[in-house]
């Protein structure tokens, strides 16, 4: 009878911790606007890698995480929390364009979501980059600290 009531307690918890995630995913807060950049360097193309983590650190700080990742999926049109959905979901979409780069935003401009935009971005420049990596193999071959400080020739290998 007791583990009952405990599994029942622990699923209240959960539930309401659900329903707090989502709320939070949902709400807009007023210095919440279309003009947002989530990241400091836009991408270009050539910055992938740290150009997606400053985007997943960004959208984390603000809750919104779960649009590009689905953990927090879209409802179903029509649903009460659909067009609240929507609403954010347009903003994190409006956060992702103005994150890249003029030159290669166009091919960006027609993605249906936030994750479609996401997923749209992995794929062309997420992948493998044969002649990028023979380029940074060569990089990485031929550095040397030379007039560098320490922490400058560290920041350098690290970069790479």
């Amino acid at each position: 009878m007791a583990d009952s009531t405990v599994t029942e307690t622990i699923n209240q918890i959960k539930e309401s911790d659900a329903d707090q995630l989502e709320k939070a995913a949902l709400y807009l807060h007023p210095s919440d606007n279309s003009s947002f950049v989530l990241a400091s360097s836009p991408l270009d193309g050539s910055n992938f890698l740290a150009w997606s983590r400053a985007v997943y650190v960004s959208l984390g700080c603000k809750m919104k995480l779960g649009f590009i990742d689905r953990t927090f999926p879209r409802p179903t049109p029509g649903s009460a929390k659909f067009e609240q959905w929507r609403r954010a979901d347009l903003l994190v979409t409006s956060w992702l364009w103005n994150s890249i780069s003029k030159e290669i935003l166009e091919a960006f401009m027609y993605a249906s979501s936030s994750r479609e935009l996401w997923l749209e971005v992995q794929s062309r420049y997420g992948r493998s980059n044969g002649p990028m990596v023979y380029q940074i193999q060569r990089e990485i071959a031929s550095i040397s600290q030379g007039e560098m400080s320490l922490t400058a020739y560290l920041t350098r290998v690290k970069k790479l």
